[in-house]
Protein backbone atom coordinates (compact mmCIF):
# COMPACT_ATOMS: atom_id res chain seq x y z
CA UNK A 1 0.00 0.00 0.00
CA UNK A 2 1.54 3.53 -0.91
CA UNK A 3 0.57 5.78 1.64
CA UNK A 4 -0.05 9.71 0.32
CA UNK A 5 -0.25 12.77 1.54
CA UNK A 6 -2.32 15.48 -0.65
CA UNK A 7 -1.51 19.16 -0.11
CA UNK A 8 -3.76 21.82 -2.17
CA UNK A 9 -5.29 24.97 -1.28
CA UNK A 10 -8.55 24.18 -3.34
CA UNK A 11 -10.97 21.43 -1.83
CA UNK A 12 -12.05 20.66 -4.88
CA UNK A 13 -9.24 19.83 -5.94
CA UNK A 14 -8.32 17.96 -3.44
CA UNK A 15 -11.56 16.23 -3.19
CA UNK A 16 -11.06 15.09 -7.07
CA UNK A 17 -7.62 13.75 -6.30
CA UNK A 18 -8.38 12.20 -3.73
CA UNK A 19 -11.72 10.35 -5.18
CA UNK A 20 -9.57 9.08 -8.45
CA UNK A 21 -6.10 7.92 -5.71
CA UNK A 22 -8.84 5.86 -2.98
CA UNK A 23 -10.40 4.31 -6.67
CA UNK A 24 -7.07 2.16 -6.66
CA UNK A 25 -6.33 -0.26 -4.34
CA UNK A 26 -2.31 0.24 -4.07
CA UNK A 27 -3.24 3.76 -2.52
CA UNK A 28 -4.44 5.16 0.59
CA UNK A 29 -4.69 8.62 1.04
CA UNK A 30 -3.69 9.50 5.08
CA UNK A 31 -4.15 12.66 5.19
CA UNK A 32 -5.04 16.33 3.28
CA UNK A 33 -3.33 19.60 3.85
CA UNK A 34 -4.35 23.08 2.63
CA UNK A 35 -0.68 24.73 3.16
CA UNK A 36 2.84 23.80 3.55
CA UNK A 37 3.27 24.17 7.09
CA UNK A 38 0.16 22.23 7.54
CA UNK A 39 1.21 19.79 5.34
CA UNK A 40 4.95 19.52 7.18
CA UNK A 41 3.49 19.12 10.64
CA UNK A 42 1.02 16.12 8.78
CA UNK A 43 4.15 14.79 6.89
CA UNK A 44 6.05 14.55 10.37
CA UNK A 45 3.13 12.97 12.14
CA UNK A 46 2.15 10.35 9.56
CA UNK A 47 5.13 9.87 7.53
CA UNK A 48 3.37 9.44 4.17
CA UNK A 49 5.69 7.53 1.88
CA UNK A 50 4.73 10.33 -1.05
CA UNK A 51 3.75 14.18 -0.32
CA UNK A 52 1.74 14.94 -3.54
CA UNK A 53 1.72 18.81 -3.12
CA UNK A 54 0.92 22.03 -5.41
CA UNK A 55 3.35 25.18 -5.70
CA UNK A 56 1.36 27.89 -4.53
CA UNK A 57 -0.22 28.01 -1.57
CA UNK A 58 -0.70 30.43 1.23
CA UNK A 59 1.84 30.03 4.73
CA UNK A 60 4.53 27.83 3.34
CA UNK A 61 4.53 27.29 -0.53
CA UNK A 62 5.71 23.82 -1.91
CA UNK A 63 9.52 24.54 -2.50
CA UNK A 64 9.32 25.44 0.92
CA UNK A 65 7.74 22.74 2.01
CA UNK A 66 10.63 20.45 0.14
CA UNK A 67 13.10 22.18 1.58
CA UNK A 68 11.63 21.16 4.97
CA UNK A 69 10.68 18.03 4.19
CA UNK A 70 14.58 17.23 2.82
CA UNK A 71 15.86 18.01 6.36
CA UNK A 72 13.41 16.67 8.53
CA UNK A 73 11.49 13.97 6.75
CA UNK A 74 13.66 12.44 3.97
CA UNK A 75 12.01 9.05 3.65
CA UNK A 76 8.87 11.00 2.21
CA UNK A 77 8.97 11.14 -1.55
CA UNK A 78 7.75 14.23 -2.52
CA UNK A 79 5.76 15.13 -6.24
CA UNK A 80 4.83 18.93 -7.16
CA UNK A 81 1.40 18.74 -8.73
CA UNK A 82 1.12 22.54 -10.49
CA UNK A 83 0.11 24.33 -13.26
CA UNK A 84 3.57 25.75 -13.45
CA UNK A 85 5.98 24.98 -16.22
CA UNK A 86 8.14 27.74 -15.00
CA UNK A 87 11.60 26.81 -15.31
CA UNK A 88 12.65 28.33 -11.98
CA UNK A 89 9.81 26.51 -10.02
CA UNK A 90 11.07 23.38 -11.95
CA UNK A 91 14.49 23.71 -11.13
CA UNK A 92 14.16 24.61 -7.36
CA UNK A 93 11.79 21.28 -7.33
CA UNK A 94 14.29 19.34 -8.41
CA UNK A 95 17.29 20.97 -6.62
CA UNK A 96 15.63 20.36 -3.58
CA UNK A 97 14.90 16.98 -3.98
CA UNK A 98 11.56 16.45 -5.67
CA UNK A 99 11.33 12.81 -7.45
CA UNK A 100 8.51 14.27 -9.67
CA UNK A 101 7.45 17.33 -11.12
CA UNK A 102 3.87 17.10 -12.91
CA UNK A 103 1.25 19.40 -14.84
CA UNK A 104 -1.95 19.48 -13.77
CA UNK A 105 -3.09 18.91 -17.70
CA UNK A 106 -1.93 15.06 -17.21
CA UNK A 107 -4.64 12.23 -17.54
CA UNK A 108 -4.92 10.42 -14.41
CA UNK A 109 -3.75 7.33 -15.76
CA UNK A 110 -0.33 9.18 -16.06
CA UNK A 111 -0.82 10.68 -12.43
CA UNK A 112 -0.94 6.99 -11.09
CA UNK A 113 1.44 5.65 -13.30
CA UNK A 114 4.03 8.41 -11.79
CA UNK A 115 3.44 7.63 -8.57
CA UNK A 116 3.49 4.33 -8.53
CA UNK A 117 6.91 5.02 -10.00
CA UNK A 118 7.88 7.54 -7.57
CA UNK A 119 7.20 4.95 -4.84
CA UNK A 120 8.99 1.69 -6.43
CA UNK A 121 12.37 4.25 -6.29
CA UNK A 122 12.28 6.20 -9.24
CA UNK A 123 11.48 9.91 -10.44
CA UNK A 124 8.71 10.95 -13.21
CA UNK A 125 8.58 14.06 -14.73
CA UNK A 126 5.86 15.20 -17.46
CA UNK A 127 6.27 15.50 -20.67
CA UNK A 128 5.96 19.07 -20.75
CA UNK A 129 8.45 19.56 -18.15
CA UNK A 130 10.74 17.46 -19.18
CA UNK A 131 10.85 19.14 -22.61
CA UNK A 132 11.30 22.40 -20.87
CA UNK A 133 14.27 20.78 -19.37
CA UNK A 134 15.53 19.57 -22.41
CA UNK A 135 14.95 22.87 -23.82
CA UNK A 136 17.76 24.48 -21.25
CA UNK A 137 20.02 21.65 -21.70
CA UNK A 138 20.12 22.08 -25.15
CA UNK A 139 20.69 25.86 -24.74
CA UNK A 140 24.06 25.08 -22.65
CA UNK A 141 25.15 22.45 -24.88
CA UNK A 142 25.25 25.20 -27.59
CA UNK A 143 27.12 27.60 -25.56
CA UNK A 144 29.50 24.76 -24.21
CA UNK A 145 29.94 24.23 -27.90
CA UNK A 146 30.85 27.69 -28.68
CA UNK A 147 34.28 27.21 -26.51
CA UNK A 148 37.64 27.38 -28.43
CA UNK A 149 40.16 24.20 -27.63
CA UNK A 150 42.09 26.25 -25.17
CA UNK A 151 38.69 27.65 -23.21
CA UNK A 152 38.18 24.03 -23.15
CA UNK A 153 41.49 23.24 -21.50
CA UNK A 154 41.49 25.75 -19.08
CA UNK A 155 37.83 25.09 -18.29
CA UNK A 156 39.43 21.13 -17.58
CA UNK A 157 41.65 22.17 -15.11
CA UNK A 158 39.71 24.62 -13.48
CA UNK A 159 37.34 21.18 -12.71
CA UNK A 160 40.83 20.12 -11.10
CA UNK A 161 40.80 22.36 -8.44
CA UNK A 162 44.01 24.24 -10.52
CA UNK A 163 44.71 28.04 -9.85
CA UNK A 164 45.70 30.73 -12.54
CA UNK A 165 49.53 29.99 -11.94
CA UNK A 166 49.31 26.28 -12.08
CA UNK A 167 46.53 26.74 -15.25
CA UNK A 168 49.03 29.42 -16.80
CA UNK A 169 52.53 26.94 -16.34
CA UNK A 170 50.24 23.75 -17.34
CA UNK A 171 49.17 25.50 -20.52
CA UNK A 172 52.62 27.86 -21.17
CA UNK A 173 50.50 30.57 -21.38
CA UNK A 174 50.70 33.84 -18.73
CA UNK A 175 48.31 34.45 -15.53
CA UNK A 176 46.97 37.57 -17.60
CA UNK A 177 45.74 35.11 -20.62
CA UNK A 178 44.01 33.01 -17.73
CA UNK A 179 42.35 35.21 -16.57
CA UNK A 180 41.33 36.68 -20.04
CA UNK A 181 40.29 32.64 -20.70
CA UNK A 182 38.06 32.87 -18.07
CA UNK A 183 36.34 35.89 -18.41
CA UNK A 184 35.01 35.17 -22.04
CA UNK A 185 34.29 31.18 -20.51
CA UNK A 186 31.92 33.30 -18.13
CA UNK A 187 30.56 35.43 -20.95
CA UNK A 188 29.96 32.66 -23.63
CA UNK A 189 28.26 30.02 -20.62
CA UNK A 190 26.73 33.28 -19.12
CA UNK A 191 28.04 32.41 -15.42
CA UNK A 192 27.73 34.50 -13.07
CA UNK A 193 30.69 34.30 -11.08
CA UNK A 194 34.06 31.91 -10.52
CA UNK A 195 31.96 29.89 -8.62
CA UNK A 196 29.06 29.32 -10.55
CA UNK A 197 32.07 28.76 -13.42
CA UNK A 198 33.76 26.32 -10.90
CA UNK A 199 30.57 24.39 -10.16
CA UNK A 200 29.93 23.97 -13.97
CA UNK A 201 33.67 23.02 -14.43
CA UNK A 202 33.31 20.05 -12.03
CA UNK A 203 29.70 19.14 -13.15
CA UNK A 204 31.25 19.35 -16.82
CA UNK A 205 34.18 16.83 -15.66
CA UNK A 206 33.43 15.00 -12.67
CA UNK A 207 36.54 12.01 -13.70
CA UNK A 208 39.38 14.59 -14.14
Amino acid sequence: MIRILLVDDHPLVQDGLRMRLEAQEQFEVVGVAENGEEAFEKALLWRPDIVLTDINMPRLNGIGLLEKLSKHCPNCKTVILSMHDNREYIENAMNNGAKGYLLKDIASSELINALIGVANGGSYFSAGVSQIMFDKNSAGATKAASLTKREEDVLRLLSQGSCNRVIAESLSISIRTVETHTLKIRRKLELENSAAMMKYAIEKYPNH
